[in-house]
């Protein structure tokens, strides 16, 4: 008789993968140690998962899903760049995984990217392409902020001036954004690079 196939097994292994990487990162992060947390056996992973880099995209594209969904009722630029903050800033080891360039290695999809140009170009007017020099810009300022308070690259960590000086900056941004689309007069070059792009802003 052929084994059952448990449907919760891959969602039991990715939050036991998620839990071993947010307390201990990469070294955590083994085949054997990944099952253990699981409640179940290594080749049952092997089963499901060929290789830990499998597990990891995978953990890659449920953190885009969160970011998704968290973006969905947003209603203006500055509340997507503000959601966006929030999330790299409440879960660093999440972040860290998602910007390590692993989903760009793997696919040139960009859903989330998408749907933020979608968004602003429904927002403000033209083609979600139109608003690619904005979000590109606006994502280097988040990640910017993002990774210099998670790394701790920075004095003012956790000070109350960062973020409204940052919401100042994405505010500034968006209302000069004219100039953002004609600075190097070559609209095509300001675009953002498919494998190159960040796998959720």
């Amino acid at each position: 008789m052929p084994r059952r196939i448990d449907p919760e097994l891959e969602n039991n292994i990715l939050q036991a993968a998620r839990r071993l990487w947010r307390e201990g990162g990469e070294k955590a992060l083994s085949m054997r140690a990944v099952a253990k947390a699981a409640g179940t056996n290594t080749p049952a992973v092997y089963r499901r998962f060929k290789r830990r880099e499998e597990i990891l995209l995978a953990l890659v594209q449920l953190f885009q899903k969160e970011i998704r969904e968290l973006f969905e009722p947003c209603r203006s630029i500055a509340e997507i760049a503000q959601t966006y903050l929030n999330f790299a800033l409440s879960r660093p080891r999440e972040y860290e995984l998602m910007m390590s360039g692993l989903l760009a290695r793997m696919t040139d999809e960009r859903p989330n990217i998408d749907l933020v140009l979608s968004r602003v170009a429904d927002w403000h007017g033209g083609t979600p392409e139109e608003h690619e020099a904005l979000v590109f810009t606006l994502y280097c300022l988040l990640h910017g902020c993002a990774l210099l308070n998670i790394t701790g690259s920075t004095a003012v960590r956790g000070s109350p001036k960062v973020n409204p000086a940052v919401k100042r900056a994405v505010e500034i941004l968006v209302a000069n954004e004219e100039q953002l689309r004609t600075s190097r007069g070559d609209q095509g070059k300001d675009r953002l690079p498919k494998a190159g792009a960040p796998p959720a802003c």
